[in-house]
């Protein structure tokens, strides 16, 4: 059980620290001088432009009034509240580029969301929403999305419109499934839905090119698609806890992976080729079946990688 632990928590750590470095937008926040407000009431006593705005950690029942007035502000933070309603005035501030709203009691997100054409970040984690408008597909400047640990079972279908998404958060919802349209997040390069409930791993999410970090632990997937080859710019895959006998032959042609986590599975073997993964620094094969003869030839096959039975 230890070993499990232990190898998990490196496969995690491996995950974030790659997802770390993909495109950054530009953060307001972190630019010198700019000056951030801690009320609406700071706020109202400049006479400079209001910017940052962070009412983070107030236990705020409700959204003040008076935020729609700063027409210029361009960072919203109101993480850890007590909020059940985003109201309209809100999305009026519609130069805002990074919308944080973690760690509230939402179970809605408004459809005027569509109406932040400039936004790039919005943080919606550890909320309690079931779905999500078909409007969020108008975010056309998103890059990054958070959205763990909600209650989400479906996602719409507008989501393939984020043409410029880079990062998609989705990890402990209840979700079976993503929608057809993720095939068209050409732009994607780190995707995490662990801890749902999906089935199938569908040969849309093969068409994600410039995918380099996917996260499929503890979901109920059976088989990978033998289209898992056209993910070419894949580096770290984890497929942990879900219930995978047999690896498709073609999964050997991702040739930039450096992190495979097969952990807990129901593999007793791993394909032939497997030497043509000549990149791979880290497999993880903790909690399944391999004789000691599969064991001894992934080892002769894989000299130069770490390897956890």
């Amino acid at each position: 059980m230890k070993q499990i632990i232990i190898t998990t928590a490196i496969a995690a750590l491996s995950f974030n620290l790659v997802a770390q470095d993909k495109d950054e937008p530009h953060y307001i926040r972190d630019k010198a001088g700019t000056h951030i407000y801690f009320s609406v009431e700071e706020a109202n006593q400049t006479t400079e432009k209001v910017e940052v705005l962070n009412l983070r950690n107030k236990e705020l029942a409700v959204v003040p009034e008076g935020i729609n007035q700063f027409q210029e502000l361009k960072f919203l933070n109101l993480m850890k509240n007590q909020l059940t309603v985003l109201p309209d005035a809100i999305f009026e501030c519609t130069e805002l580029t990074e919308l944080i709203f973690r760690q509230n009691k939402l179970k809605e997100l408004p459809a005027a969301v569509g109406q932040l054409k400039e936004l790039e970040v919005l943080n919606a984690s550890r909320n309690q929403f079931t779905v999500l408008p078909e409007e969020i597909g108008q975010l056309q400047k998103v890059r990054i999305i958070h959205l763990v640990q909600n209650e989400l079972t479906v996602l719409p279908e507008s989501m393939g419109n984020l043409k410029q998404l880079r990062t998609l958060e989705l990890d402990d919802n209840n979700l079976s499934a993503l929608p057809s349209s993720i095939k068209r997040l050409k732009q994607l390069n780190l995707l995490n839905v662990a801890n749902n409930k999906v089935v199938n791993f569908t040969p849309e999410m093969c068409r994600l090119k410039r995918l380099e970090d996917l996260n499929l632990d503890n979901n109920k997937i059976q088989s990978l698609p033998e289209d898992i080859k056209k993910l070419k710019s894949i580096k770290s895959l984890s497929l942990r806890d879900n219930q995978i006998s047999v690896l498709p032959e073609n999964i050997c042609k991702l040739r930039h992976l450096n992190l495979l986590n097969l952990g807990n599975n129901q593999l007793t073997s791993l394909p032939e080729n497997l030497a043509q993964l000549n990149n791979l620094k880290t497999l993880i094969l903790v909690g399944n079946e391999f004789s000691i003869e599969e064991k001894a030839r992934i080892k002769r096959a894989l000299p130069n990688t770490d390897i956890r039975f």
